[in-house]
């Protein structure tokens, strides 16, 4: 019997290692399960913190809108103000246009005249250029005229004196 027992505890065990390498293999799956869920807990967790502080700055946001806005509307009504002001400075502007165009009409006459004469003075002053040019011109031809007729002189003196000297040479060389 003690075969008996010893198959029958040989198969005792080995039903129990199945069982328990069943239990464990649950078990195992169990805690990859567990750890799964845990992961997705603590991903959604950190997703509603995330949200959280979205939520948060974005109230921050909406209470800095507000505050903005109030100003906006603040100023808009400074500027509606100033707006009805420059109206009525327009308005006064536009009366000064009107009188400004009664006397534009008699500046532009006079205008009209001052361009003739400015352009009369013009051409005159254009003639007394060109005259002026031309006189410079002139000028510098006489003096260059005089200073050749000078050197001319001067050669023609200075020829005669020679010749004088030859003269006097001659004359004065002839007491035979």
């Amino acid at each position: 019997m003690s075969n008996d027992s010893n198959d029958r505890l040989t198969r005792l065990n080995t039903e129990l290692g199945e069982v328990l390498e069943e239990r464990l293999g649950v078990l195992a799956e169990a805690v990859e399960s567990s750890e799964r869920i845990t992961r997705r807990i603590i991903a959604a967790e950190l997703e509603i913190e995330r949200h959280r502080e979205q939520h948060s700055a974005l109230q921050q946001e909406v209470a800095r809108l507000e505050s903005q806005a109030d100003t906006e509307r603040d100023q808009g009504q400074s500027l509606q103000a100033e707006k009805a002001r420059l109206i009525a400075e327009l308005d006064s502007l536009q009366n000064k246009a009107t009188e400004l165009e009664g006397s534009l009409s008699q500046n532009r006459s006079e205008v009209s005249q001052l361009r003739e004469r400015a352009t009369t003075l013009e051409t005159e002053a254009e003639a007394l250029r060109n005259e002026n040019t031309a006189l410079r011109t002139k000028h510098k031809t006489l003096e260059e005229n005089l200073t050749r007729m000078r050197q001319l002189k001067d050669e023609l003196m200075s020829s005669i004196s020679g010749l004088t000297q030859q003269m006097s040479g001659l004359a004065g060389g002839r007491p035979e």
